[in-house]
């Protein structure tokens, strides 16, 4: 390969290529790792740090990926240089997991200086676009500024003390996100490639949901076998294949949805939709080992699908309004179910009153689809 390879953007059959798939492998075991806080209980509870842990450790690396994602379905060449700095950028992203752990109990810096550096890193990659791209793209250096900006914001984290840190470093990221959403009717001058950007999300999320068997497995070699923990063990393994048919049943609809020019939504969906399942992946491990009290399981069920349906649902909402009212009643019937739920006698069966909701959702779903088909609306719009 080299630098005058095309892009990747012109290609008529473009698929992920085997350094993406690379990357969201790597960007899972990261996953895991930040979230590895949650997988150990206190007396049957989560910690309070523990749950602030979590978004604040795991937004970070996902808006990296995220904006490495959204760079590569635009500029790709899949060259050397787009090769070895993708592989500098995984691994500032490993670097970042293993400093997570101890971010908020001291050892921040090191952390948030990954993070800069690795955004900077970006920013570099946007420029080297804008000057090899056409230059009336002044978006891309827009961008490009947005991206240092916010980095340069977070890197004053760094001078500071206490909590005040943390909010600087935040703000810097939400600056990021925000400007980026804000400027979003510019980046439609070069809309995103759908297939492909639906295609790595896509894969992302299915190798979260991987993950989160694999979680349930290993629970089940630590604790002797009950009624109750297989019931549990089933309800977990059918949650998950619920999810995957929620999710994937209607996901290729988007690559035919012309208002999904940016990406922008589906970047921001997908952060409530990862941090959802990965809430409820957890719940269901915890489910299997009891060692959750109820008060907990019930925060962990509630927020966690609500996060889901709210990333999921967003982009239907956005692009497809025949099905918005199918898309509310349907969300809160079902989140309903799971409120319910929680008032049951113990978190097993909680869990299976939960997939009775799935499973009510799904029904739902089929009839909202032959009812509602949004095939003319596709045709139109």
């Amino acid at each position: 390969m080299t630098a005058s390879n095309p892009p990747l953007y012109l290609s008529t059959d473009r698929h992920a290529t085997w350094l993406e798939l690379f990357f969201d492998l790597v960007f899972v075991a990261v996953i895991g790792a930040v979230t590895h806080d949650l997988a150990h209980t206190h007396e049957g509870h989560i910690s309070a740090e523990q749950l602030l842990r979590f978004p604040l450790v795991f937004i970070p690396v996902w808006w990296i990926w995220m904006s490495h994602t959204l760079y590569a379905n635009r500029f790709d060449r899949d060259d050397r240089w787009h090769r070895f700095i993708t592989l500098m950028i995984m691994a500032g992203v490993v670097l970042m997991s293993t400093f997570s752990a101890a971010s908020l109990k001291g050892d921040f810096s090191e952390y948030a200086a990954t993070y800069i550096t690795v955004r900077l890193v970006l920013a570099a990659m946007y420029y080297g676009a804008y000057r090899r791209e056409q230059p009336q793209q002044l978006w891309v250096r827009e961008v490009a500024g947005i991206i240092t900006l916010g980095a340069l914001v977070s890197g004053v984290a760094m001078a500071l003390e206490g909590e005040a840190r943390f909010f600087v470093f935040y703000l810097g990221i939400a600056l990021d996100i925000g400007w980026q959403a804000y400027v979003r009717g510019r980046t439609e001058q070069h809309q995103v490639d759908r297939a492909h950007l639906v295609e790595r999300v896509g894969l992302m999320i299915i190798i979260l949901l991987g993950e989160s068997i694999i979680a349930i497995v290993g629970s089940l070699s630590e604790v002797d076998w009950t009624p109750l923990r297989v019931a549990s063990a089933i309800g977990g393994f059918a949650f998950i294949w619920g999810f995957w048919w929620i999710y994937y049943d209607s996901f290729p609809l988007l690559e035919r949805a012309r208002r999904l020019s940016s990406g922008n939504l589906l970047a921001l969906s997908h952060l409530f939709l990862c941090m959802g399942l990965l809430l409820l992946a957890n719940m269901i491990r915890h489910t299997i080992l009891n060692d959750l009290d109820r008060p907990t399981f019930a925060l962990f069920a509630i927020t966690g699908m609500m996060a889901f349906y709210l990333g999921k649902q967003m982009p239907y909402w956005q692009v497809f309004p025949p099905w918005r009212a199918g898309i509310l009643f349907n969300s809160l019937v079902c989140i309903g179910i799971t409120v319910g739920s929680v008032f049951l006698p113990n978190i097993q069966l909680a869990l299976l009153g939960m997939c009775s909701g799935i499973a009510v959702y799904l029904l739902l779903s089929f009839r909202m689809l032959q009812s509602c088909p949004v095939d003319d609306y596709l045709v139109q719009h």
